[in-house]
């Protein structure tokens, strides 16, 4: 579920672009930003999903295990300072950031599962983050380098900005993004080996 300025609760796969979705900005504040389109978006096929449970505040989130979601060894690590890494890195005891009362705050680790369910939604936001059931999370995945990641999809959210300007309606497709394709494809010529998730190379 992500959350509207309204305070209401959206399925992620109900997102259409302009909506605008709680978030989080680069100096790991909360803000409302753009959904764009979706990266990856497949309602039916099966995939194994990391389960990341916290205590308090208490928060579940199911995501799969090369998308990057933001940790901390500590609480009092500064929002902004926390690391983009694969949620399958994520242990117990460890810090994610999530909603709460005062906002953004930190809850600890609990518990790491792995479970099989059906439906992957990769939602892209215009800052590049998104809060999904409450918690933090990046919106890449495969590669771990949040703050390049972001730039490289800046001529996608360029793209359609200009077609919302003109009042086009993009059509939401299924699977991987043509986008998403060609950049994995230009990242696996250009970066190492060691910056894809360790799954991509089995």
């Amino acid at each position: 579920m992500a959350t509207l300025p309204s305070g209401d609760k959206i399925p992620i796969s109900e997102l259409l672009p302009g909506m605008r979705v709680l978030a989080m900005d680069s100096d790991g504040r909360s803000t409302f930003s753009d959904f764009v389109t979706f990266l990856d978006r497949d309602p039916r096929s099966e995939h194994v999903f990391q389960v990341i449970r916290t205590g308090d505040p208490p928060r579940r989130l199911s995501l799969t295990p090369t998308h990057l979601i933001f940790v901390a060894d500590n609480a009092s690590t500064p929002a902004a300072q926390y690391k983009a890494v694969f949620a399958s890195e994520v242990r117990p005891g460890q810090y994610i950031l999530v909603w709460g009362s005062r906002g953004l705050v930190p809850a600890i680790v609990t518990s790491v599962s792995t479970d099989i369910d059906a439906g992957v939604f990769a939602p892209l936001t215009q800052h590049g983050t998104i809060l999904v059931d409450d918690v933090v999370v990046s919106c890449f995945a495969l590669v771990q380098k949040q703050r390049l990641a972001q730039l490289a999809y800046t001529p996608l959210r360029v793209l359609y900005s200009l077609g919302a300007m003109v009042g086009g309606e993009t059509p939401q497709q299924v699977g991987l993004h043509w986008y998403s394709q060609l950049l994995y494809q230009v990242g696996r010529m250009v970066l190492d080996k060691n910056d894809f998730h360790p799954q991509l190379e089995s």
